[in-house]
């Protein structure tokens, strides 16, 4: 299904007169607590060996109720539980997730992963302990007393989304619906080599440039699924932004090999609950292509509740860009959360909880 420039337009206009069918807006100062109806509580939790800060908001219930609740997985390159930092641009997107999907009744914990914010840092070994740290704080959540153990969701963004697709299936059975958002649907070497070619063209780098460059990217991953060591023979500038990214990887190879090796479609594959896949046309990082990807591969095994959103003029932020697709825009963090998003992600999740 392909939402549009109409029915952006018309919820625009019913945000900027501060209702949307109901909805308190999204984005309110924590401060507001009172006046937007939910509480805030900060908390802490076990991850895999390592204890994990996050922010628990919750819908004002009547006593003795309680509520369905939803878990945001932030990507991996997120600064922390609130949003992603690019530059100077500080973009909360988690945060106005969260407040927008309790105003629509639902618990929301999103959290910091390791050291990040205010949570504990030991660095991960492998990919694995982040879909730990996930496990860790989805059972956190489903033990709140305001929270109804039966009816928890997952949602997440980016590389975020492998994340919790892997915690939904290996949970299968408890949990009510998987929402992934601008998650890739192919290797990680694959979509990152495009995304940094992208990049490229876009920093003006001559072909000549950019055809050494993705020589070098294809020999590092190589090495890396092969169990290389020893990348020495392989120029690199760590001053160069593009080689950075290499030496990044490098760095973290124990972590990366697992995203270079497994295949997020048979991960996406094994999940059994329901399944809304939302993607942006205006998505340099992640394409429509991943978001058509994810839902073939949950078709072809028979999952039967899976809903694709295909969602003109939002880019990887999940923020609307009317202007022609750049990294660029990402240094204006002014632009607001697209409302069509706001408004399918919160729909499809009321539709799947009991009242």
């Amino acid at each position: 299904m392909r939402f549009g420039s109409g029915e952006r337009k018309f919820l625009l206009s019913l945000f900027f007169c501060g209702m949307v069918a109901g909805w308190q807006i999204s984005g309110l100062a924590q401060g507001a607590d009172k006046k937007s109806g939910f509480q805030t509580q900060e908390v802490k939790f076990d991850g895999a060996g390592v204890t994990l800060a996050g922010t628990m908001l919750t819908p004002k219930l009547d006593a003795g109720k309680r509520a369905a609740a939803i878990l945001i997985v932030g990507d991996t390159n997120a600064s922390g539980r609130d949003g992603i930092n690019i530059g100077s641009a500080s973009h909360g997107i988690y945060k106005s997730i969260a407040e927008h999907l309790v105003s629509r009744g639902l618990v929301v914990l999103r959290y910091d992963s390791r050291c990040k914010g205010t949570s504990e840092c030991k660095p991960a070994d492998v990919f694995d302990d982040y879909v730990d740290d996930a496990h860790g704080a989805f059972n956190y959540l489903k033990k709140q007393s305001q929270v109804d153990p039966a009816q928890v969701l997952i949602f997440g963004h980016g590389e975020g989304g492998i994340i919790a697709a892997t915690v939904t299936a290996q949970e299968e059975g408890n949990t009510t619906g998987l929402a992934l958002a601008a998650t890739p649907g192919r290797y990680l070497g694959k979509w990152l080599r495009e995304k940094t070619q992208k990049q490229m063209i876009e920093a003006g780098k001559s072909s000549a440039d950019i055809s050494g460059y993705l020589q070098k990217f294809d020999r590092v991953t190589r090495g890396i699924t092969s169990g290389l060591s020893d990348f020495s023979q392989i120029k690199l500038d760590e001053k160069d932004p593009f080689d950075a990214v290499l030496l990044d990887l490098i760095k973290r190879q124990r972590i990366v090999v697992s995203l270079l090796i497994n295949d997020p479609l048979q991960i996406a594959a094994s999940v059994k609950a329901p399944v809304l896949i939302l993607q942006g046309t205006k998505d340099l990082e992640v394409g429509v292509k991943d978001g058509q990807f994810l839902d073939e591969s949950l078709k072809r095994v028979y999952n039967t509740d899976v809903k694709l959103a295909i969602i003109d003029n939002m880019d990887h932020l999940l923020k609307t860009n009317t202007a022609e697709a750049s990294f660029a825009s990402y240094s204006n963090a002014s632009r607001p959360l697209d409302p069509v998003f706001l408004k399918v992600l919160s729909d499809w999740v009321v539709s799947k909880v009991k009242p």
